[in-house]
Formats: structure tokens, C-alpha cells, sequence
């Protein structure tokens, strides 16, 4: 299953091959920008700022190759400034 069928599925009170993964496309499941920083060490990931997308929780952004690398199932869309980054 692709992580789209696997939510759509789970969404739909269905079994999906496993359970979805979501960790940072929310508020509520949001992960501190210094996990964030710790999980990228754990996957031997470049070291590199983590931004933070909601400030008064200090919530990190998880970018692509972290989500990857965790086999993340759900990404969250958030504001990455004017800039586009």
C-alpha cells in the first residue's frame, strides 16, 4: 500500500497493511524542533538547523529526507515563509 491508500484506507475504517505514520503534520502531532535535531543524528541525516514552524510550541518542520528515512505516512503543509524555503 502507497501512505495515501494506507489513510484512506484507515480513514475508512478499513485494515491497511499497517498502521499510518504521522509524526509533525500537525499541531497536535507535532514533534520540538530539538527531537527533530536528535532524530536527524539517530538517521545519520545531514546536520543542519531545524526550522521552526509553530513558535510557541517550538515545533520542528520534518523535512523530506527525514520523513523518509522514518517512513513517515503523512506530511503536513505548512507556511515556509515568503521566500518559498
Amino acid at each position: 500500500m502507497t501512505s495515501r491508500e494506507r489513510l484512506q484506507a484507515t480513514l475508512r475504517h478499513e485494515r491497511p497493511d499497517r498502521i499510518p505514520v504521522d509524526f509533525g503534520a500537525t499541531g497536535t502531532t507535532g514533534v520540538h524542533a530539538s527531537i527533530v535535531a536528535g532524530l536527524r543524528d539517530y538517521y545519520g541525516l545531514e546536520k543542519r538547523s531545524v526550522k521552526v514552524h509553530e513558535p510557541y510550541q517550538m515545533l520542528g518542520f520534518i523535512e523530506g529526507d527525514l520523513r523518509d528515512a522514518m517512513g513517515l505516512d503523512v506530511e503536513g503543509e505548512f507556511n515556509q515563509g515568503a521566500t518559498g524555503e
